[in-house]
Formats: C-alpha cells, structure tokens, sequence
C-alpha cells in the first residue's frame, strides 16, 4: 500500500523530457534517460554484458532445497539504519550447483517482517517456476515504517496476539513519496545479487525481478538502476518513482523486458503511474510506432490458462525488439489486490521465455 502523499506526489508530476544518457553500455537506440543525479550514497559500477554462469557454479550447498533460508546482508554504504538486511533464498528441488538456473528477486508489498509472520509474503513463484528457478525474496529494511502503522505498532518475532495483533508494517524506499534520485534500494540490490551470483549457480543473463505494491514500485527502481543486471522487471500495481519521472535520477542506459500489471480503478497506486512506466520502457527499448500507450501499436496477449475477457485484458507491444517485449495487463475489479492468480504464471511464463 502507498500513502495518499505518495499518489499526490506522482499525479503532481508531468513527464518531462529527458536527455541521452552520456554512457551507453552496448545499446544505441533511444534511451529516455536523464542526465547525471546527485546524493547517491552507494556508488554502483557497471555490469558487464554476457557473463554466463556465476562464480557460485560448482559450489556444494547445504541449504535445504525447496523452502526459504534466511541470510543476513551488511551494506556498508547506506546510512546507519539501512546497513543490515535481510533476504531468504529458495532452491529449487534437486539443486543442481553445475547448472546455471534462472533466478527471480521477488519483492513483496508493505508488510510486517518477515521473521514475524507465519505465511511467506512474497508470491509464490515455485509453483510454477519449480524446478528451473532460484527465488530471492527480498526483505525491507526496517528503517521505513508504512505510514498506516501506528505508535504503538511492535515487531515482535513470534505472532502472540491472534489475528488482532499490532505489528509494524515496513515499506521498501521504492521513490513512491519523494523526487530524491537515491534509494537505499540501490546498494541493497547491488551487494544483494552480487551475493546470490558468489554463492549459487545462477544464469547472470536470466535474471528478474517481480513485485507487488511497493514491491511493485521497487520494480521500476530496479528497472532504472539494474537494467544490465536484470533481463526483465515485472510489477503489480507499482508506479513509476516521481524521481525517475521527473529526470531527477539517472538509469543506466540500457533495455529491459517488462510485464506490468495494474487495475484501472486502483485507489492506492493509481493506474497512471504503470502507464508512465510503461512509456518509459517504449522509449528506453526503441520500440516503433508510437511512444504512448494510446499509439503505440499491440496485439492482444494471452497467460496460458489465464484468457482475457472483461476483467483482464493484456496486450503485448508489437513495436518493441524481440528481445526486450512490453506486456500491459489491466483488470477491472480487482483493485489493490496482488492478483497471484494471474501474476504467477504469467509472469513465470514471460520469464522462461528470454
């Protein structure tokens, strides 16, 4: 959920025009990027292209395979109260640490912690990724209470109180309520798959990230700073950081696939927010034809087991390179819901298929 601020901030805010990226890593087509941004308080470097299997290839686990682990993170770079994270990894049944396996970030919406609840709050993406996929759920830091949590909210790490107990929920920093360019996303990620990439056999060119909420914000963050790390962004009910809307922050210049989703009456991350999102991608992908979502061309696209009709229409942009397609999906009735049932498999789908 994002606060009534956060919305007023994002439809305060008009597209402007950006300038070129001065740096383009391996991609000469239109990149709608900005110009150099100030205060980022984690220095990222470059990602180089075509990496192949990770140092973690051939590296024997003992992590149990098919349920969340828990590791620990320190990012040495963010202010004091972001420095140590949080993160769960699931391997997949039978683990094969000689086969490089896609992997998926997923960021869940705002919640309390995830040590103090009794269910996983990220989607459950192994129901349909199982068995080619690493899955990292990412935790937020602790240091952004959701403004709906009260005074007297606790984080205790059991749940004792029944269903009427008074946890904390926390917030990813996913830009939703401020123009700042920095985020202690950025150095969390950064550590964050350089770990996963040390320490598991991923494929470093099949990597993606999923989201929900602010989750879904966290999408568009992840986007923007980690195209050359990550082959696809997927969102539900995200919207675009008013930072990265404004030019305030500068992306690295490069494509990236994306699957949104968004319902059109959504009340807590309008519907506008995808759209722009969305425009940013035709831009930064070189599609043709149009570089609004009222011009660019599409065709209808379809999740297997999943149809159109009137509660779901999706559509795939038919003037985008065929490496980095654009799929929009908008529902009706659905509002601020995740919509797992349509989000799992179609964004699993979309995945195996880059």
């Amino acid at each position: 959920m994002v606060s009534a601020r956060a919305i007023a901030v994002l439809a305060a805010v008009a597209i402007a025009g950006c300038t070129a990226s001065p740096t383009t890593r391996g991609f000469t087509g239109r990149s709608g990027l900005c110009g150099s941004d100030a205060g980022q308080s984690c220095s990222i470097a470059p990602t180089p292209p075509d990496r192949g299997k990770s140092a973690g290839c051939g590296k024997a686990r003992s992590e149990p395979p098919g349920q969340y682990v828990r590791f620990t993170l320190t990012v040495a770079c963010a202010p004091d109260d972001a420095r140590d994270r949080l993160y769960y990894v699931r391997l997949p049944p039978n683990y094969d640490p000689t086969r490089a396996y896609r992997t998926v970030y997923l960021g869940p919406g705002c919640n309390p912690p995830q040590d103090s609840l009794s269910a996983r709050k990220v989607y459950p993406m192994e129901t349909a990724s199982d068995p080619d996929a690493i899955l990292v759920a990412m935790e937020q830091g602790f240091y952004n209470k959701a403004e709906y949590s009260n005074s007297t909210c606790s984080d205790a790490l059991t749940i004792n109180g029944g269903p009427n107990n008074n946890l904390c929920h926390y917030c990813f920093d996913d830009g939703a309520g401020t123009t700042s360019p920095d985020s202690r996303e950025y150095g969390y990620f950064d550590l964050l798959h350089k770990a996963i990439e040390n320490d598991f056999c991923v494929d470093t060119d099949r990597q993606f990230y999923a989201g929900y909420s602010s989750g879904g914000w966290m999408a568009h963050e992840m986007g923007c700073q980690f195209p050359d790390v990550l082959r696809a962004q997927a969102s539900v009910t995200g919207g675009l950081p008013a930072a990265i809307h404004t030019c305030a922050k500068r992306c690295v210049d490069h494509p990236i696939a994306g699957f949104f989703i968004h319902d059109a009456a959504d009340m807590s991350n309008v519907y506008s927010g995808s759209v722009a999102a969305v425009e940013r991608l035709l831009s930064v992908n070189d599609c043709q034809g149009g570089l609004t979502m009222s011009t660019a061309p599409t065709e209808p696209y379809e999740i297997t087991g999943v149809p159109n009709d009137a509660q779901l229409m999706c559509v795939r942009f038919t003037g985008c390179p065929a490496k980095y397609p654009i799929i929009f999906c908008t529902t009706h009735g659905q509002m601020h819901d995740a919509q797992t049932d349509t989000a799992v498999p179609g964004f699993w789908e979309f995945f195996k298929k880059l």
